[in-house]
């Protein structure tokens, strides 16, 4: 897992999440979400506060003592005890299939509301043609952005079909002593198709975002959304449900086989399922990570108004806080502002109140790549503690695209503790060093894909080959006036 993607957003400010993001059904407008985290079911209280009475002790005085101490002799009690605990885990296993079940057949609707509502109509539409004489007509979105907005989600959907297929037919000839751990070893191997999914999670955001910025597709969403079978959820919404897939099944998963007696004929088979399913859930875990920080970054982008920059699939939220910039010719400290560190850049704002809704009036932003950044002291700070120094290049090329220009600024921010100020300066540190990399080796390529499309056929640098050219040539030639001859 990426540096970056280990950071977890936390902030207090209301234009944000709650204080930690996490991968939950619960931020899910649907019927989803209830399955996932509603409690189990009680066990009865007439169950776990029975006590199974012996024959005939309704009137227990009317025995002598010889009875009563006979009676007290067959330890009915022990044995009643152990009925009921194992009667009590099996409820409680009971109440995990069901949820397992319940969960499945609520995110196999959400799925399908996915290519219904939105896929469908979207292939359908793509394959019109966007072009009329005298007239256009133009596309919501082409079958490339499609393929970029959903990934492999038709082939998710098609494995939770037969995922929920076959865990009913087990459930039809369901009893006290089944078992379902073979079920549950046969969805392992289809559960990998998460990886792909996450892998494109990036870039499904990101073209999300870019074309709602275009009409027809804002116009296709917001018909969509109006849709009753939706009960509120939106595109967005739905898209980030599968991330959490993994999750429900190690809960419910687990939670069988946590309660699955060791006496029973499947004890071995779900405790090697329990140990996969962690497995799995622990691989996929640092993709959830990364999905949950795609998800932040594109909450704080559509909370910004006035930046100049959209959301790149590459960018990811590192770090934020309340800092003030030092004017250091007036020996002035300016209005605090909140500063989001990402991943290529540093913007910062103005948080807004307009009603209920919180907007990020964008006040400017710092270029990182071949920054320079050190902690600075108080004489050079206008005399506040704790201060950095960003000190930012500009780079660009004139209008004749012939002239590099090159311009520096810099940037005094005051923190508020010696602790935020060398977490700042070591976060920024990061940032940076991978920017240039990433700059080296970008540029390292791009002159070598320059270089060989100048390289002339090897065969022309072959010793040799030009004599060899020249015979070829003349026998050409002589073959070319003899054919001429012939005819």
């Amino acid at each position: 897992m990426s540096q970056y993607n280990q950071y977890q957003y936390e902030q207090t400010s209301s234009f944000g999440t709650s204080t930690q993001s996490t991968r939950s059904s619960e931020s899910y407008p649907s019927d989803y979400a209830s399955f996932v985290n509603d409690p189990l079911p009680p066990i009865p209280n007439q169950l776990a506060n029975t006590k199974f009475s012996q024959p005939g002790t309704a009137n227990i005085h009317d025995f002598s003592d010889d009875a009563l101490a006979m009676i007290n002799d067959l330890n009915y009690d022990d044995v009643d005890d152990g009925l009921i605990e194992h009667e009590i885990d099996h409820r409680k296993r009971e109440a995990f299939v069901n949820q397992l079940i319940t969960s499945e057949q609520a995110y196999i609707q959400s799925l399908e509301l996915v290519v219904n509502v939105f896929l469908k109509p979207l292939k359908k539409d793509s394959k019109q043609t966007s072009f009329n004489f005298l007239g256009s007509r133009k596309l919501v979105c082409t079958e490339r952005e499609i393929k970029w907005l959903f990934g492999n989600f038709e082939t998710i959907v098609q494995i939770h079909r037969t995922i929920l297929t076959s865990l009913e037919q087990r459930l039809r000839i369901w009893g006290p002593a089944q078992i379902i751990s073979d079920v549950f070893q046969s969805w392992f191997p289809l559960l990998e198709v998460y990886h792909g999914y996450l892998s494109n999670y990036d870039v499904a955001m990101t073209t999300y975002e870019r074309l709602t910025k275009y009409q027809p597709f804002k116009k296709f969403i917001d018909n969509a959304h109006k849709d009753r079978t939706l009960k509120g959820a939106t595109l967005l919404s739905l898209l980030q449900i599968p991330a959490g897939c993994t999750h429900r099944y190690e809960k419910l998963i687990c939670g069988i086989a946590d309660t699955t007696n060791m006496t029973h004929p499947d004890y071995s088979g779900v405790q090697q399922c329990k140990q996969q399913i962690i497995g799995l859930a622990s691989s996929i875990l640092p993709r959830v990570t990364d999905a949950d920080n795609v998800d932040q970054v594109l909450m704080i982008q559509q909370a910004l108004v006035g930046a100049p920059f959209g959301v790149k699939a590459q960018r990811r939220l590192i770090l934020q806080g309340q800092l003030a910039r030092v004017v250091i010719n007036s020996k002035s400290m300016g209005e605090e502002r909140t500063y989001i560190l990402f991943s290529d850049i540093l913007v910062f704002v103005r948080p807004k109140q307009e009603g209920k809704k919180t907007t990020l009036q964008y006040k400017g932003h710092i270029g990182l790549e071949q920054a320079r950044v050190r902690a600075i002291p108080n004489q050079d700070a206008a005399g506040q503690e704790y201060c950095i120094e960003i000190v930012s290049s500009f780079q660009g090329v004139d209008n004749l695209n012939s002239t590099f220009m090159g311009a520096t600024s810099t940037h005094v921010l005051h923190t508020h503790s010696l602790e935020e100020q060398q977490t700042w300066i070591r976060k920024l540190d990061r940032v940076i060093a991978k920017l240039d990399r990433d700059a080296t080796r970008n540029k390292a390529e791009a002159n070598k894909r320059r270089n060989d499309s100048r390289t002339p056929p090897q065969s022309l640098h072959r010793t040799g080959t030009s004599s060899k050219l020249s015979v070829t040539s003349s026998q050409s030639q002589s073959t070319s006036g003899s054919e001429r001859q012939t005819l």
